[in-house]
């Protein structure tokens, strides 16, 4: 996916932000859109989890760390968006 998203940017002549480390690209579900702006987007659920299992955090700390550092964070127009898909 990180790969197919790159490939747009550079076609678009746009800067998208990605996550690091690239663990997090199982958390990648895509590109999300409005006028003038284009972000990549990642899947809440998956973030936490990928922090939890792969990045050895508790389940308490893969929450905080999501919230405060992916979501809190803003890194200019191109600032990924967090998603939460209902199960």
């Amino acid at each position: 996916m990180r790969d197919t998203i790159e490939k747009y940017a550079e076609e678009w002549g746009e800067t998208i932000i990605l996550f690091e480390p690239r663990e997090l690209d199982d958390a990648l579900i895509g590109i999300a859109a409005r006028i003038g702006l284009r972000v990549a987007a990642y899947d809440y659920a998956k973030l936490v989890e990928i922090h939890h299992k792969k990045l050895g955090m508790n389940l308490e700390e893969a929450e905080e760390w999501v919230q405060i550092n992916a979501m809190g964070s803003y890194m200019g127009d191109g600032t990924p968006v967090i998603v939460w898909i209902p199960q």
